[in-house]
């Protein structure tokens, strides 16, 4: 066993490692099948009497010759959005959503029920004209100086009326909302009458309340007619009006200081989901939170959590003082939306220590509170208005990194040989023009039908170098010109043996910047390219069978 055969093994099962990163370990893997599959026997099936004889031949294949950009070595469905900046770095941008409820569900209207009593003496009086007011009544200090709807009724019925209607009258009333509108440009009206109560619907409708404190006025106008007894006069009626089933469309007004849940999320950051990394540093890492709000009232938001978590489920606590009482910004008018936005960074947070545990999300719950100040300011709402949390982390590639390890459990495509197909030894030409600032090795390791590694596919003590990195200016951290390296890999027979025992193979490959030893920082930019060429030799060695006949 290899020493380092716990430490992989407790990586095997990490899965869809990017292609473009793994490809060159899979070639050399894959190299044998291709050759062997390349050469067809059949026609000898027809030849009787064969003696057995060894089949040997050298092969020479080019495989590969091409050019990668950043685009090719960074697949953003995989890990994030790409973008770049006026200098052309990439920053790896990650994004996660919460959205607020629907602000008719942070600020309730419930319905509103009043009744109130009229006295009536026919014949001598038999229409009176009363004023009323409607006193709308909340759980808090609520007020409204205007409110239009979505939907509801205002209702009325006359209670109280049987003994005058037993006397011989009707009795009907008239009203309309003063300062109310319909959707046709008249008052809010209507009749009701003991047998036939009225219900209005209030869709396109408004009631404008000024500053009546919750209180609109209703003008009734009560009528009694017919040559009834009026033994029993004068008569006690009562009027009950209601709002009921109320969506507004909008309000105008103060809607008290409510808390309420804006929601919870994660952003994942899959930079770090399969890599062990023994060190990475950012040189300008940011969380950015952007809100946008559409409620016209002063909100404070409250991060209840807010940390970062990685594959080991450790986690640690985001830490920044605006985010347990943040106030955003008011829009100027019904229908527009603010913006605030909150950057963390390393003077105002402690997002370097978040850089540490390799996070791959960040998790954050939020709690709103509208009117925190609780000075009883107008507001204004609509009944969709929203408030929308964005989060960002934003990773600019401007940094350095020592030991970034990627690995991937693959399987053996060589298992598919026949018993008899022995190559005697397999050579990999590999020419790399870099000119991006990092260094790559690779390696394979070999498992066993219990995922233990038993023997690797390369040297010991390291991997295979097979990228040079292009130098970089100390100033500017941009690479100075590409570099070019040649390599060569030589398998004999014994190695590829064992690989073909193998029941999987464990890819491994590390890479690192330039000098990140003396703590220089690269920049990556779009802009960067690598040429690729690739070629192989290979000794195919087989044993063909004659066919005797009987």
């Amino acid at each position: 066993m290899l020493t380092r055969d716990n430490f992989l093994h407790n990586h095997i099962a990490m899965k869809n490692f990017k292609k473009h990163i793994r490809w060159p370990a899979i070639v050399v893997l894959s190299i044998s099948i291709l050759l062997f599959k390349s050469c067809d026997f059949s026609y000898l099936d027809a030849i009787d009497n064969m003696d057995d004889y060894i089949y040997e031949a050298t092969f020479a294949i080019p495989l590969v010759d091409s050019r990668l950009s950043i685009s090719d070595i960074i697949d953003p469905d995989g890990i994030g959005t790409i973008e770049t900046d006026e200098e052309n770095l990439i920053w790896l941008v990650y994004k996660g959503r919460v959205f607020s409820i629907p602000a008719e569900e942070v600020f309730l209207f419930p319905d509103q029920n009043q009744s109130f009593s009229a006295e009536v003496n026919p014949p001598a009086k038999s229409e009176i004209v009363i004023e009323r007011g409607f006193l709308l009544l909340f759980s808090e200090d609520q007020y409204i100086e205007q409110i239009s709807f979505r939907r509801g009724e205002f209702n009325v019925r006359i209670d109280n009326a049987e003994q005058l209607i037993a006397d011989g009258y009707n009795i009907s009333a008239q009203f309309e909302i003063i300062n109310s509108e319909t959707e046709s440009g008249g008052l809010i009206s209507g009749t009701a009458n003991p047998s036939q109560p009225a219900s209005i619907n209030l869709m396109g409708s408004s009631i404008n309340l000024g500053n009546n404190a919750n209180l609109f006025l209703v003008k009734f106008t009560i009528t009694v007619t017919g040559n009834g007894n009026p033994a029993n006069a004068p008569y006690n009626i009562s009027i009950h009006q209601s709002l009921e089933n109320i969506r507004y469309q909008s309000i105008y007004g103060y809607i008290g200081d409510i808390t309420f849940p804006v929601g919870n999320t994660e952003v994942e950051i899959d930079i770090f989901r399969n890599a062990n990394i023994a060190d990475i540093f950012f040189e300008n890492p940011v969380i950015e939170i952007i809100t946008r709000s559409s409620f016209g009232t002063p909100i404070e938001l409250n991060f209840t959590e807010f940390y970062a978590f990685n594959r080991d489920d450790e986690t640690l606590p985001i830490e920044n003082e605006t985010v347990t009482h943040w106030g955003i910004n008011i829009p100027e008018s019904l229908g527009d939306t603010a913006v605030t936005n909150l950057e963390l960074n390393r003077s105002n947070s402690n997002i370097d220590d978040i850089m540490t545990i390799r996070p791959t999300g960040i998790y954050y719950n939020v709690i709103g509170t509208t009117n925190p100040a609780k000075d009883q300011s107008p507001n204004f709402i609509n009944y969709d208005s929203n408030l929308i949390i964005d989060m960002e982390v934003n990773l600019p590639l401007f940094g350095r990194v020592d030991f970034f390890e990627l690995q991937d459990t693959i399987g053996n495509t060589l298992e598919d040989l026949p018993e008899d197909a022995r190559i005697e030894w397999l050579e990999l030409k590999i020419q790399i023009e870099n000119g991006f600032p990092f260094t790559a090795s690779i390696d394979v390791f070999f498992l066993d039908e219990n995922m233990q590694v038993y023997d690797r596919l390369f040297s010991e003590p390291t991997p295979l170098n097979v990228i040079e990195s292009a130098p970089t200016d100390p100033e500017t951290n941009i690479v100075t010109q590409p570099t070019t390296k040649e390599t060569l890999i030589y398998l004999e027979e014994n190695k590829i043996e064992g690989m073909r025992e193998a029941k999987n193979l464990l890819l491994n490959v590390q890479f690192n910047t330039y000098n990140q030893d003396s703590g220089e920082s690269v920049k990556i930019l779009d802009s960067y390219e690598m040429g690729i060429r690739m070629g192989v030799r290979a000794k195919l060695n087989t044993e063909l069978f004659g066919v005797d006949e009987d």
